[in-house]
């Protein structure tokens, strides 16, 4: 006769755990305030600006969304991970993210002339989603449930360690 009650806890625990959940809900947040902050920045900036405005607010907002999100994937990627490996996989994506960015630029230098975009509407857009991406994740994380308490403020007695002189 199977046991019912092990295999309910088994299925529990089988999901993701706490950490993976946390990284996945800044990650929807972020994601919600950058898509949101960009299809604002492209209508504005395609009123005020005509095709040029959009595709240049279009530029900056994919370049904003490809960073922050690829970064936010790997956080949830490795959420579980220890500190070390976590911070090692952090700037290992940051450098990648940051080449990946390079070589876009690299090509536009090279075919510029085909797609001129306007670089105050490139930097607005970039400011507004990076706002927005940043506004609604520090939302999520006020509301997200992570436990405080208060450490022993009192070093525990070490039975190996050398008593002080001033301990009496």
């Amino acid at each position: 006769m199977p046991n019912l009650s092990a295999e309910r806890a088994r299925s529990r625990t089988s999901g993701p755990s706490v950490h993976v959940v946390r990284a996945r809900k800044l990650l929807y947040g972020g994601l919600v305030g950058g898509v949101a902050a960009a299809v604002l920045s492209m209508i504005g900036f395609t009123i005020g600006y005509g095709t040029r405005g959009l595709g240049s607010a279009a530029l900056a907002s994919f370049m904003v969304l490809f960073f922050y999100s690829v970064g936010q994937l790997v956080m949830v990627r490795f959420a579980d991970a220890g500190a070390r490996l976590l911070l090692s996989v952090a700037l290992a994506s940051y450098t990648g993210r940051v080449v990946v960015l390079g070589l876009l630029l690299l090509v536009y230098a090279r075919f510029a002339d085909r797609f001129p975009v306007i670089p105050m509407v490139v930097f607005l857009s970039t400011v507004a989603v990076v706002v927005g991406w940043l506004l609604v994740e520090v939302i999520v994380f006020s509301r997200l449930r992570i436990s405080v308490f208060d450490a022993n403020d009192e070093p525990e007695a070490d039975a190996d360690a050398p008593a002080h002189e001033d301990a009496r």
